[in-house]
C-alpha cells in the first residue's frame, strides 16, 4: 500500500508519500489553511504522486473510534468535525485521523530514536506541544483518546492564560508562537510573525531578552520532564520538534534541570529525535501503511 502522511500543523502542513516497503517517494510543505483548502492542496499533490490511503494528524483531542475532533486549540475550525472523513470524500481514497503527538511518537518509536525500546515517551515541540507514550510499538491513547496533552501541563510561571483556558501551561512558555510572544514581552524585536527559530537566532546573536525567554522555556520543559517521569515512568524519553534542532537553548538545560530537581523521580535516558520535522507526516503514513506493532 502506498500511503500519504499529512501532518496538519498549526503553521505549516507537510505531505509525505511512502511506499509499501517504507521508502519515501515524495514530499511537500505548504502553509496551513482550512480543511477545504487542505483538500484542494492534497488533491494537487496526489495528481503527480498517487496514494492508496492517507493518514492525517490532528493537533488536539481526537476520538479514535469515530475520528471526530474534540478540541483543537491551534486549529479550532476542526472542533466537532471528522477531518479524515471530509478528506476521504474529497479525495476518493480511505483515510484515518491520528492525534499529532501519537503520529510523531509512532514514527520515532518504531523508526527513529526510540527504535529498539519497548517503552518510549515522545515529546514534540512545535506550535503546540504534543506527547505520546508508546509501548511495544503501539500508542497508549487513554480512555477518551486524549492522552499525551503535555502542552497543557501547568508547569510555567509566567502568568499567561493558555489558548485552552488554563493558566501557565507548558505551551505558553515554549510553544512556537508563544515563545516569540514571551520574547516580545521582554522587549524583543520582530515579534509580529516571529517564530521560535527567530528567538533562537536572536539569542545566538546575544539578545538578552531572547535568552531570558528561552531560559524560562527550558525551566518549564524541565518541570514537564519530571511530571512525565512521575506519571509514566518510561524507559526512554525522546524530544523532537523544531526547538530540538537547537538543543543547547532548551532541551539540554531542561534535562539538567530535571535531573538536578528530581527527588523520588527516576529520570530516564533522554534522546533527541532523529526524524526531524517530518516525524508527524511519517507517523501518519505509518498509521495506515502498517497495522499493529
Amino acid at each position: 500500500m502506498t500511503a500519504l502522511g499529512i501532518d496538519y500543523g498549526g503553521t505549516h502542513t507537510k505531505f509525505l508519500l511512502v511506499s509499501q516497503g517504507g521508502e519515501e517517494l515524495a514530499r511537500e510543505t505548504a502553509p496551513t489553511g482550512s480543511i477545504d483548502e487542505l483538500g484542494d492542496r492534497v488533491a494537487r499533490f496526489l495528481a503527480s504522486a498517487p496514494a492508496d490511503a492517507f493518514g492525517v494528524t490532528v493537533a488536539g483531542t481526537l476520538d479514535p473510534a469515530t475520528g471526530i475532533v474534540g478540541r483543537s486549540t491551534n486549529l479550532p475550525w476542526l472542533d466537532g468535525t471528522a477531518p479524515a472523513e471530509v478528506l476521504s470524500a474529497r479525495l476518493g481514497i480511505p483515510g484515518t485521523a491520528v492525534q499529532d503527538g501519537e503520529a510523531a511518537a509512532l514514527a520515532e518509536a518504531r523508526l527513529g530514536a526510540g527504535r529498539g525500546s519497548d517503552d518510549v515517551f515522545v515529546l514534540a515541540l512545535g506550535t503546540g506541544i504534543a506527547g505520546a507514550h508508546v509501548t511495544r510499538g503501539s500508542v497508549r491513547r487513554g480512555a477518551h483518546g486524549a492522552a499525551g496533552e503535555v502542552g497543557h501541563m501547568r508547569v510555567a510561571t509566567n502568568g499567561v492564560v493558555c489558548s485552552c483556558g488554563q493558566l501557565e501551561c507548558l505551551e505558553t512558555a515554549i510553544g512556537g508562537h508563544q515563545l516569540a510572544a514571551r520574547w516580545a514581552e521582554r522587549g524583543g524585536a520582530g515579534a509580529d510573525g516571529a517564530t521560535a527559530v527567530d528567538v533562537v537566532r536572536a539569542a545566538e546573536s546575544g539578545d538578552e531578552s531572547a535568552r531570558a525567554a528561552l531560559d524560562d522555556a527550558a525551566r518549564a520543559l524541565g518541570r514537564a520532564i519530571l511530571e512525565v517521569s512521575a506519571l509514566v515512568d518510561p524507559e526512554l524519553i525522546v524530544v523532537g520538534g523544531g526547538l530540538s534542532r537547537s538543543p543547547e537553548w532548551t532541551v539540554h538545560p531542561a534535562i539538567e534541570m530535571a535531573r538536578a530537581s528530581a527527588t523520588f523521580h527516576t529520570v530516564p535516558e533522554i534522546r533527541l529525535a532523529t526524524l526531524g520535522v517530518w516525524a508527524g507526516a511519517r507517523g501518519a503514513a505509518e498509521a495506515v501503511r502498517r497495522v499493529g506493532p
